[in-house]
């Protein structure tokens, strides 16, 4: 028997099981497959859809029959702190209900199955979490942040695989993904966690800035809080008071890893990043950072370019560790740099910059490094005005002055945001940096095109000389290279020591919210039935038995489309086939109806 309740936007179903197992499971699974919302005997399913799919792979029969498998799930369950989450998400209390001797045994019909399909979700949400986080990040703010939905298929295999394997531990291992800077901040939790090394400790008093050199009272306080912050015991100097090289080298240490400028030099935003670290709710930071890093961390290949928004860092992976790193500028709090992943496909060499709207309506009189685009012929005009923005498309031509520079590294995607260079270089210098409209400025981008196309046939020479031309150039990558814009306030260096970041966006609050509650459900992409064949027309005669398909390269049966056949740019401007002065060059036309640029 089961009730079903109506609440806004969504169905709770609130099931007491039928009285016989076996028979009756199906029927159950099938009850609860639809519904929004599913409790069983008050514990609540992340979906009822896929523990219906989990148990039909199965043969439908009922899965935790044996007291080893649920103390394993106990087992990981117990020691899922360690990973930021809470046994709670897991129903930790029932499992340690039903792993004690002899209470599944006793259990029968109603209570069997709902014992049954409360473990298999705990597996479920095990899974669930650790491959794609706790949390659906759209559904904590859709504004600034985006992923797809979770893949049944992949959730299901890691159940199927856990339940397969000898130990659920073991079976699991090497399921979910491990990159090397989650696992630091991992370590960095652990030993914050345990970490009592502070208490007591005053805070480091202000005053003018310390620096190499410097002999002051406060270096020996300096010297205790970053010795029981790194947890690494060190010789007292004979003179306590003098700032040495040991304890500068400690600073840099302690700035790079805090998003901080590494200069050594302790002035206030130093001081405060210091006096942060007696604050209990660090260890939640550390925690709702983990859980930021779960929602893009899928599939990862050896390389990849990753951009530290709150640090303005962007590195480029190759093989489990940061090859290359320059700093980078962020949208400022208004105009916030959204967190994604996309994958870049090619370069733009002097690209020209589409005005948003936002910022043409506010223009007059332009140079003549912009022209006006007819937005109904696609044709340059002269003489329009520049601020009748639903008439004219403004486009700044290539060049020196360009808003986007020498170089965009392009992975399109719905928020129209990109890397790219800039003019405006003295702006690398500050340190803080979200200052752009949600575009990610490069310090040094021709190093980052080099080193992206590194493996080709381009090289540096070959970059400046296709600068130097002034012409536009699309350069395809011969392989697509994913692109992680991530925003996190923890970060931890492959010592596990941790630095905690300025919250730029004031996006933690929340999060730290939404991680304390429990997930009542989430978004999991279910594949779609096969189409029916469609039926042909009567008056249509169905092919031959044994006749050969249509040939796909016989134009007369078919007509391949590419933007390569095009000579002309989307702003109407002209551009040269390949002639070979370049290596690789490849001249792509683009489609003209692409997002404005933001910078």
């Amino acid at each position: 028997m089961h009730r079903r309740l109506l609440g806004l936007f969504c169905l709770l179903v609130v099931l007491s099981v039928p009285a016989r197992s076996d028979g009756l499971l199906r029927p159950t699974l099938d009850s609860i497959r639809d519904a929004k919302t599913v409790a069983v005997e008050g514990v609540p399913l992340l979906s009822g859809r896929l523990l219906a799919d989990f148990y039909a792979e199965r043969g439908d029969v009922l899965i935790w029959g044996e007291p080893g498998r649920i103390a394993g799930l106990l087992d990981l369950v117990e020691r899922s702190p360690s990973d930021g989450f809470r046994p709670d998400d897991f129903h930790a209390v029932s499992l340690r209900r039903l792993a004690a001797p002899g209470v599944l045994r006793s259990l029968t019909g109603n209570a069997r199955i709902a014992a049954d399909l409360v473990l298999s979700d705990a597996l479920a949400r095990y899974v669930h979490h650790r491959r794609y986080g706790k949390l659906d990040p759209v559904a904590v703010d859709s504004k600034w942040h985006d992923r797809s939905p979770a893949s049944s298929e992949v959730l299901l295999a890691d159940m199927n695989r856990a339940l397969d394997g000898e130990d659920l531990q073991t079976s699991l291992l090497d399921r979910f993904p491990r990159p090397f800077w989650y696992e630091d901040l991992k370590s960095a939790l652990r030993r914050y966690a345990a970490q009592t090394a502070l208490a007591g400790l005053p805070p480091l008093p202000g005053g003018s800035k310390l620096a190499r050199g410097t002999r002051d009272p406060r270096v020996a306080m300096l010297r205790e809080r970053l010795v029981r912050l790194d947890g690494v015991p060190a010789s007292t100097p004979s003179d306590a008071d003098l700032f040495d090289h040991a304890l500068h080298e400690a600073v840099v240490s302690f700035q790079g890893r805090s998003g901080l400028t590494a200069d050594g030099i302790v002035g206030p935003s130093t001081l405060a990043a210091l006096n942060g670290y007696g604050d209990e709710t660090k260890t939640e930071q550390i925690q709702i950072n983990l859980e930021r890093m779960r929602w893009l961390y899928q599939d990862l290949p050896a390389d990849y370019i990753f951009v530290d928004v709150a640090a303005f860092r962007a590195h480029l992976v190759r093989g489990e560790r940061f090859a290359w790193s320059t700093r980078v500028i962020v949208g400022t709090p208004e105009t916030q740099t959204p967190m994604f992943r996309d994958t870049m496909e090619h370069l733009v060499f002097n690209p020209t910059w589409t005005v948003p709207v936002s910022i043409q309506k506010k223009m007059g009189r332009v140079s003549g490094d912009y022209r006006l685009v007819d937005r109904q012929t696609g044709k340059q005009v002269g003489g329009g005005d520049a601020r009748d923005h639903r008439r004219y498309r403004l486009v700044q031509a290539p060049g020196p002055k360009n808003a986007l520079g020498r170089v965009k590294f392009m992975f399109p995607n719905r928020h129209a945001v990109y890397l790219h260079d800039t003019p405006g270089k003295a702006a690398f210098g500050r340190q803080s940096r979200a200052l752009s409209n949600g575009c990610i400025r490069v310090q040094d981008p021709l190093h980052l095109a080099e080193a992206i196309l590194d493996g080709s046939n381009w090289d540096r020479s070959g970059i400046e000389r296709v600068v130097e031309r002034g012409q536009t150039r699309y350069v395809d990558l011969t392989e697509t290279l994913p692109v992680l814009l991530y925003y996190l306030t923890a970060f931890a260096d492959e010592q596990g020591k941790v630095g905690f970041r300025q919250d730029i966006y004031g996006r933690d609050e929340a999060l730290r919210a939404a991680l304390a509650s429990p997930v009542l459900r989430t978004r999991i992409a279910f594949p779609e039935p096969p189409a029916p064949e469609p039926r042909p027309h009567p008056e249509q005669s169905e092919q031959a038995p044994g006749a050969e398909p249509p040939d796909s390269s016989d134009p007369s049966t078919s007509v391949r489309l590419t933007r390569r056949d095009s000579a002309e740019t989307p702003d109407g401007e002209e551009t040269s086939a390949n002639n070979g002065a370049e290596p690789g060059v490849s001249v792509v036309d683009r489609p003209a109806a692409s997002p404005t640029d933001r910078l």
